[in-house]
């Protein structure tokens, strides 16, 4: 049926939840966290599954779940990538 008409408006809560309305104002401004380093923390509490999607971890650091974390650090130290110590070997023909 092509051009179907609801009689009511789309549902904007589900189970009590706001349905697609994750602003990142309220999550920046309880954390610190400029919108740029932002990313990189929603990046991070999904890569190691402390959130499901960006809209859980925003949730989550809205809600201060995440208060007294230094996220910089933890930023910096999870792109850290330890490169192996080159051993020069001498000839022993010397």
């Amino acid at each position: 049926m092509i051009g179907v008409r609801f009689s009511l408006p789309a549902p904007t809560y589900l189970k009590g939840k706001p349905l697609g309305r994750v602003f990142i104002e309220p999550a920046m401004q309880r954390t610190g966290i400029n919108r740029t380093n932002l990313v990189g923390v929603l990046a991070y509490l999904i890569r190691t599954k402390q959130a499901k999607d960006q809209g859980d971890a925003l949730n989550r650091l809205e809600s201060g779940e995440f208060d007294g974390v230094d996220f910089e650090d933890l930023i910096i130290t999870s792109y850290q990538v330890n490169k192996p110590e080159t051993v020069e070997q001498k000839d022993k023909e010397e």
